[in-house]
């Protein structure tokens, strides 16, 4: 005779715990937080980047519009130049001017705070009332090293990003080269 055997198995229903659970929880949790968070500060440091990069540019336009100032001032075809600082007057220390790159006029900022740049829509900064407001702000001061002869042009540019306030600073000195 043949014996019919049966396999019976014993199946257990009980389900996870609730520590599993929380446990998978945070595991999961971990590893979508760190990525998140690596981007956000990713995002961050780009941003400041950005802005640093256009305060330094903003920075060098200035000393380079000191530079063709001076330089304007001193041209072959003018025996004798009145000044060579001549335009640059409202920036002499302790006073502090802003200048315009499209005018490459220099104009005295009024209680010694200069105004935020503005910006127009093909990127080009100024002071244009009907452009955009910027976050930058610059200002020069001039300080005569030896009369006559040498000045130290200080441009600063000031932004705020996030809630932190910076400044870029650029000194460089200038040479009566006709002198």
């Amino acid at each position: 005779m043949m014996s019919i055997r049966t396999n019976h198995f014993h199946v257990n229903h009980t389900g996870f715990s609730l520590i599993e659970t929380l446990v998978a929880v945070s595991v999961l949790m971990l590893a979508v937080v760190g990525p998140l968070t690596i981007a956000s500060k990713g995002l961050i440091s780009a941003q400041f980047a950005r802005d640093q990069i256009i305060a330094f540019h903003l920075a060098r336009e200035a000393t380079e519009l000191i530079r063709n100032t001076r330089d304007t001032n001193m041209l072959p075809d003018i025996a004798v130049p009145e000044n060579w600082l001549s335009g640059m007057e409202a920036c002499m220390a302790p006073s502090v001017c802003r200048v315009d790159g499209l005018s490459t006029s220099f104009s005295s900022c009024p209680g010694g705070v200069c105004p935020h740049l503005k910006k127009n829509n093909a990127g080009v900064y100024g002071y244009d009332s009907g452009w955009t407001n910027t976050p930058f702000v610059r200002s020069i001061s001039i300080t005569e090293i030896v009369p006559g002869v040498e000045i130290a042009a200080n441009v600063s540019v000031e932004w705020q990003t996030g809630f932190l306030n910076k400044e870029f600073t650029i000194t460089e000195h200038f040479f009566n080269w006709r002198q």
